[in-house]
């Protein structure tokens, strides 16, 4: 078994600073409709690598950044961030962590609810997309993974429990 640690005291909150200075990343137009959800995807890594170290609060302040980020209503993307916080860390029993195909399939799940979630928010408020691209950045997501969590496993260090050998 192999426990995990925390490169540095501030890795998580580093990590979010990280998702959120990607969204201000200047995008193309045509790119912007791909862009990945940077922050959903990297409190998903943390929900899977040290589920008891992130809190709905910390979802909570982050999908804050991420409304004003966007300039959307405040709280759209604050309620999708717990959300997918919550779903993250109750499906995780169910499914094997270190399996990329259940990764997928957790991403696929928290997403999409975060995505619905946001689409119903904008329908309510009169900005609904009219369009299919609205869920390109869920596609996006998920061909993103395999490397932005690559670049998140450098927050961290796994140790054997049974010592070096």
């Amino acid at each position: 078994m192999n426990s995990v640690s925390l490169r540095f005291s501030g890795a998580i909150i580093v990590s979010i600073l990280l998702a959120l200075f990607l969204i201000l990343l200047p995008w193309s137009d045509n790119l912007l409709r791909w862009r990945p959800e940077w922050v959903a995807l990297t409190l998903i890594y943390w929900c899977l690598v040290l589920p008891d170290k992130i809190s709905l609060l910390l979802a909570w302040f982050a999908g804050l950044f991420v409304d004003v980020i966007y300039g959307t209503i405040l709280g759209q993307h604050a309620l999708g961030m717990i959300l997918v916080v919550f779903m993250s860390i109750r499906l995780l029993p169910r499914l094997s962590p270190g399996s990329l195909w259940h990764q997928y399939l957790l991403i696929s799940l928290v997403l999409g609810t975060y995505f619905l979630i946001n689409l119903w928010i904008m329908s309510a408020t009169g900005s609904n997309p009219a369009t299919w691209a609205y869920w390109l950045p869920l596609l996006s997501s998920l061909i993103i993974w395999p490397v932005y969590r690559w670049v998140l496993h450098l927050f961290h260090i796994e140790r054997s429990r049974f010592g070096e050998f």
